[in-house]
């Protein structure tokens, strides 16, 4: 309890930090609209003439194996259909405003380097870097310090587009001011949300209805978890106790996978109140009962295995390799597990439900996204003549995403490659729903 009390301090402090926002700077809005028929109406209102002179946008980003490495460039086409759709969609950006993409990745694992650059390059006026592509975390505690370019001020750039997350930019914009923004133009934005992956196999063993039967009834809850960790749970190993080599009906970590539990739970820290400043919110009573219930599911229930957080996010492997295997009937893990060769192939089926409520009284399932998901931003060093060019190279990057990246991803690579389960896709839809 002391550690959560902690956690919920550190992150109210944080949260109540964004009140205070760097001055924006000014300029023009454009609503041309695009002419009838062409390629891009259904999506955004760059006109279909406006064209740069082949000038290079730099994109400094996190390039990080299996999370981020093909969010903004791919080096060639490969027959995968996320790939490709990248690789293409960077193509239709360089062709519909004649600009070159030139992607440039750091391979250092840490979410601050790229925020740390790009706050280099801005103290020492340099214009070394176009955009950021950078850990949503990292960067905006940066927006306070000055580090980027005020996103409203873009003539090219509209952020209340489908293709920009809506509840992000209503979060993150104070005064009509918004320094960072995401969407489908991130691949993170979908890989890093949480979710439950459960064993079908063992459900059926135990002849117990798949969990989505429970999430149409509004009975997944803590409180159904924990029940079926501990039924699911066997002595595989005849110590007669919980450990190393048992079968645990659930399978979790201390660390970032508790996080879920503020959004599944419905546990807002602050909200803006009607004149569009931040009000800490928090209810302390619901939040000590969903203390007490995300507690007694993970030490207390008898059935779940706790992993220890590990640097890089390493528990989060071995908790998908213990669940691939079939070692486990349930785990909550982000969506981008999905996508590592074991999961896909594995042998068992699988299906996937939202992290759960707190209470069947609860209104809706919440989605939580990791933290770290990529938001993008411009320096606040950038050359004043070539900010047209870089809002209007967000705006088609999130848009094209938004018409080839996203069904790829979402439509074919993980509805139909990586999931076998119609039903699931309807959960997909419902936990994307309310991210």
């Amino acid at each position: 309890m002391k550690r959560a009390l902690s956690l919920l301090l550190l992150i109210a402090t944080l949260l109540l930090s964004l009140v205070a926002c760097a001055e924006g700077q000014a300029g023009q809005t454009d609503e041309s609209a695009v002419q009838e028929g062409s390629e891009q109406e259904m999506l955004d209102n760059i006109p279909a003439d406006l064209k740069f002179n082949g000038e290079d946008v730099v994109i400094i980003s996190r390039s990080m194996q299996g999370w981020t490495q093909d969010e903004v460039a791919v080096p060639e086409l490969n027959s995968e259909p996320v790939n490709d759709a990248m690789f293409n969609r960077n193509v239709a950006v360089s062709d519909r405003l004649n600009v070159n993409i030139v992607s440039a990745p750091l391979e250092d694992p840490s979410a601050y380097k790229p925020v740390e650059e790009v706050q280099r390059a801005v103290k020492a006026g340099s214009a070394d870097y176009d955009l950021l592509a950078g850990a949503a975390y990292v960067a905006a505690p940066a927006a306070l310090e000055g580090t980027f370019y005020d996103l409203t001020q873009l003539e090219y750039l509209d952020l209340s587009q489908d293709y920009w997350m809506q509840d992000y930019n209503d979060a993150m914009s104070y005064q009509d001011m918004q320094f960072t923004a995401t969407g489908m133009i991130a691949l993170s934005t979908y890989r890093f949300a949480f979710v439950t992956l459960f064993n079908k196999d063992e459900f059926d063993n135990k002849s117990v209805p798949y969990l989505y039967e429970a999430v149409a009834n509004n009975e997944w809850t803590l409180d159904y978890q924990a029940q079926l960790a501990e039924d699911f749970y066997r002595d595989t190993n005849g110590s007669g106790k919980a450990d190393e080599g048992d079968f645990f009906g659930f399978v979790s970590c201390w660390g970032i996978n508790v996080d879920a539990y503020w959004a599944s739970c419905d546990l807002p820290i602050v909200e803006k109140n009607a004149e569009g400043e931040y009000e800490f919110v928090l209810d302390i009573a619901r939040y000590s009962d969903v203390m007490d219930k995300v507690l007694y599911l993970l030490y207390e229930c008898g059935g779940t295995a706790v992993y220890d957080a590990i640097t890089d996010n390493a528990e989060q492997d071995l908790m998908r390799e213990v669940f691939a295997r079939g070692e486990c009937a349930m785990t909550t893990l982000r969506l981008v597990a999905v996508e590592q060769p074991d999961v896909r192939n594995m042998e068992q089926p699988y299906g996937i439900v939202p992290v759960p409520k707190y209470e069947a009284s609860q209104p809706e399932y919440g989605t939580m996204m990791h933290d770290q998901f990529t938001v993008f931003a411009i320096p606040s060093s950038a050359a004043q003549n070539r900010l047209e060019m870089l809002g209007a190279t967000l705006e088609v990057m999130a848009s094209e995403s938004a018409r080839t990246v996203k069904p790829a991803y979402y439509e074919i690579a993980v509805k139909r490659k990586y999931m076998s389960d119609p039903v699931a896709w309807d959960m997909l839809d419902l936990i994307f729903s309310d991210v």
